[in-house]
C-alpha cells in the first residue's frame, strides 16, 4: 500500500487536471444536523432531530477540476449492480476521451462491466490504493457538502428532520453553491496538477 501510495503522489504533480475524474460515494442520513452550537452561558442549547423512523440515502457523483458532475442520490445503500448502472447511465455519457477516472477498490466499484463501461468512452479507470481517502478529493467535497446540509437544517426549523425528498432537495440545492474555484482546489490540496489550470 506504501508503494503505490508513493508511485502515485510521484506522478500527481504530471497528470492534467482537465482530464482528471474522481468518483466516490457517500451516506447521509435524514437526521443530519449540526453537530455543536452556542447558547448563552448557562443555557442548554437545543436543536430538534429526528430520533426513531429515519432514512439514509446515498450519494454519489464525479468530481472534476471545475465541476460536479454526474450526481445521483440513491435511497439505501449503494450495490455491485446499482454502481454498474450508474457508471452507465451517469458517469459514461459525462467521459471524454483520455479522462482518467479515479475511484476507491471498494468491492461495489468492481464489479464486472464498470471498467468497460468507462474504457467504451475513451477514458481510463484506475484505482485508488488501499487505505487513501486523502487521495481523493471528493471527499473534501463531500466534507462541504454535509457541512452546507448541517446549515440548511440548523437554520430552517421545518428542514432540521428531513425528509428523504427534503433532502434530495437541500442536495441539489448545495451542489449549486460549490463553485470552480472551489473543485480545483479540492485536487491540489490533494496533490494533483496545478490549481491554476
Amino acid at each position: 500500500v506504501a508503494a503505490a501510495r508513493r508511485a502515485l503522489q510521484r506522478r500527481q504533480k504530471k497528470l492534467d487536471p482537465r482530464k482528471l475524474v474522481f468518483i466516490d460515494e457517500t451516506a447521509v442520513s435524514t437526521t443530519i444536523t449540526r453537530l455543536y452550537g452556542r447558547a448563552p452561558q448557562g443555557e442548554r442549547l437545543i436543536q430538534k432531530v429526528l430520533h426513531g423512523n429515519w432514512k439514509t440515502v446515498t450519494f454519489i457523483a464525479a468530481l472534476r477540476n471545475n465541476r460536479v458532475t454526474a450526481p445521483f442520490v440513491l435511497e439505501g445503500a449503494m450495490n455491485g449492480e446499482t454502481f454498474k448502472a450508474y457508471v452507465e447511465q451517469f458517469l459514461a455519457p459525462t467521459l471524454k476521451k483520455d479522462d482518467i477516472v479515479f475511484m476507491d477498490n471498494a468491492s461495489v466499484h468492481m464489479v464486472e462491466g464498470v471498467e468497460e463501461a468507462i474504457e467504451a468512452r475513451g477514458a481510463i479507470l484506475f484505482y485508488l490504493p488501499a487505505y487513501s481517502p486523502d487521495l481523493n478529493p471528493i471527499e473534501q467535497l463531500f466534507a462541504q457538502l454535509k457541512s452546507m446540509l448541517r446549515k440548511i437544517a440548523a437554520y430552517s426549523l421545518k428542514q432540521a428532520a428531513y425528509t428523504v425528498d427534503s433532502l434530495c432537495a437541500a442536495i441539489a440545492s448545495s451542489l449549486t453553491k460549490i463553485s470552480r474555484s472551489e473543485c480545483a482546489a479540492y485536487l491540489a490540496n490533494s496533490g494533483y496538477g496545478q490549481s491554476n489550470r
